[in-house]
């Protein structure tokens, strides 16, 4: 499991862009602070693609999270950002871990929705509502956070994208509807 510090800019701007429709963007991002009382840890996961250790981000935080840091008797509040919603399959396994952990908290906010029109990743995306965890889409502010936070950006500004404020009310309201 590969944690890193950050991204570099290409890969912020290509894989986060909020696009309705976002051809060949086939790997999940997910950058994460995690805060425990008097600590804060920070970093980024992507996909692994090796054939062998395929993995999504949540999985290989999952994984990361349980292995190195969860502890019982701490209490934790994880906010993710991620290039994708959850497919259907992580959103389980997300939604299975928060049922067994009370002691994690998750904010998860999502440049895009993974096939929010299948009824299947519809109901992953409630299963995580309904385990407590915060569900939204990115906006500009968490946009310009993440490239602050988890990207080499060499002191240069977050630039915004010629729609982004279009797209974000678009997946909200998609959001809302499949949350409602």
């Amino acid at each position: 499991i590969n944690r890193m510090e950050a991204m570099y800019p290409h890969i912020f701007y290509f894989h986060f862009k909020n696009l309705r429709k976002a051809y060949g963007r086939n790997e999940s991002w997910l950058c994460f602070t995690m805060e425990i009382i008097k600590q804060c840890s920070t970093g980024v996961f992507r996909n692994q693609v090796d054939p062998e250790t395929h993995c999504h981000a949540e999985r290989c935080f999952l994984s990361w999270f349980c292995k190195d840091i969860l502890s019982p008797n701490t209490n934790y509040q994880v906010t993710w950002y991620t290039s994708w919603s959850p497919c259907l399959d992580c959103a389980g396994e997300v939604a299975e871990f928060l049922a067994r952990h009370s002691n994690t908290k998750l904010a998860i906010f999502a440049a895009r929705l993974y096939y929010f029109w299948d009824t299947d990743y519809q109901q992953g995306l409630c299963s995580l509502s309904e385990e407590g965890a915060s569900v939204e889409i990115m906006g500009y502010e968490d946009f310009k956070y993440c490239w602050e936070n988890f990207v080499y950006n060499g002191d240069e500004p977050f630039k915004p994208w010629k729609g982004l404020n279009y797209n974000f009310l678009f997946l909200d309201s998609k959001l809302q509807e499949i949350l409602e």
